[in-house]
């Protein structure tokens, strides 16, 4: 008699609405885009601090809402994805030139149009209704470059203490498939604040530049814990840049080439409870590297890449042949 009062009462206080039994949740809502531009609409959930314009990571969740289907409605939708903080980005590839599947033409072109990322919590069992926004024209192509002074298809590098630091020369080049008065690295001042004066955010009393340039670590499986990337800095002597944009952070620059200084001190780049950290991590790992460059706008170009079949310049990888074991 006892276990059927145990079980009435168990019964009695059970779930109402059964979605909170889920631990997922939808996310839908409209993409907007600007009066007579067309093209295809394409949205990617990230992880806080996760896309652009950070370092290149893969998404969480990728939807995609067609022309036709922009013209008729603008309806998208993610379906079930886990309950969690996010950051949603999307474009309007108005060319209909985006590759999802070839990891350098998985971004914006010259004539696209993007929006701002919009962060939100998604709750268990909450379906999640958002407005989405592509409305800020691209105004340059992708930083597609090749490494003038690499001579094969591996780029040595030495870690060693006392060894000569070693520079790596970036030309800009459009592969044959980027518009050539479009193309190259564009580089303006920092102004994350707003305030219309540059930016300097490490202190070291030079204004910060919107490009920047890396080296990835690529360990093997097992070698480095997950969560985490290992990272070595690219220098560039700012100098000429600045005095060209005189301190105005409206002002953009494209320039054809460039030229980084590998300082061989890594950094561990950590991402704790939905925050980035940033450390010192000393000598780099032996092993394989991708050089990436990172625009301001979002866009990016990674070495090697996907095109390398079709592109020999486009295979070169880096490789720290002495440094942490």
């Amino acid at each position: 008699m006892r276990r059927w009062h145990l079980l009435l009462l168990l019964l009695g206080c059970g779930v109402t609405d059964p979605q909170t039994l889920r631990a997922s949740a939808v996310v839908q809502g409209t993409f907007a885009r600007p009066p007579g531009v067309t093209g295809d609409g394409w949205l990617f959930l990230y992880r806080p601090f996760e896309g652009p314009p950070a370092e290149p990571a893969v998404p969480v969740a990728v939807t995609a809402v067609s022309a036709g289907q922009l013209e008729r409605s603008g309806r998208f939708v993610f379906g079930e994805v886990g309950s969690n903080p996010y950051r949603l980005v999307g474009l309007l590839d108005v060319d209909q030139d985006f590759r999802a599947d070839v990891d350098v033409l998985a971004q914006v072109t010259a004539g696209d149009r993007v929006g701002p990322a919009l962060e939100f919590d998604l709750q268990p069992g909450r379906p999640l209704e958002v407005a989405y926004a592509a409305e800020t024209v691209v105004t340059t192509e992708p930083p597609a470059f090749r490494v003038e002074n690499a001579t094969s298809d591996t780029f040595s590098l030495d870690a060693t203490e006392g060894v000569s630091l070693t520079v790596v020369n970036l030309v800009a080049d459009p592969l044959g498939r980027f518009d050539p008065a479009k193309r190259g690295f564009p580089v303006g001042l920092v102004d994350d604040d707003g305030d219309g004066l540059p930016d300097d955010r490490d202190g070291d009393r030079v204004p910060d530049l919107t490009l920047t340039a890396l080296l990835r670590w690529l360990p093997r499986h097992g070698k480095h814990r997950a969560g985490t990337d290992v990272v070595v800095p690219l220098v560039l002597d700012p100098s000429t840049l600045l005095s060209r944009l005189e301190g105005n952070v409206r002002l953009r620059l494209l320039v054809d080439r460039l030229s980084f200084t590998v300082v061989p001190q890594a950094q561990e780049v950590l991402r704790r409870q939905g925050r980035r950290e940033v450390r010192p991590f000393g000598p780099p790992p032996r092993g394989d590297y991708e050089l990436v460059v990172l625009a301001g706008a979002g866009q990016f170009w990674r070495l090697p890449n996907q095109l390398r079949d079709a592109h020999p310049s486009q295979a070169v990888r880096f490789r720290f042949e002495r440094g942490q074991p």
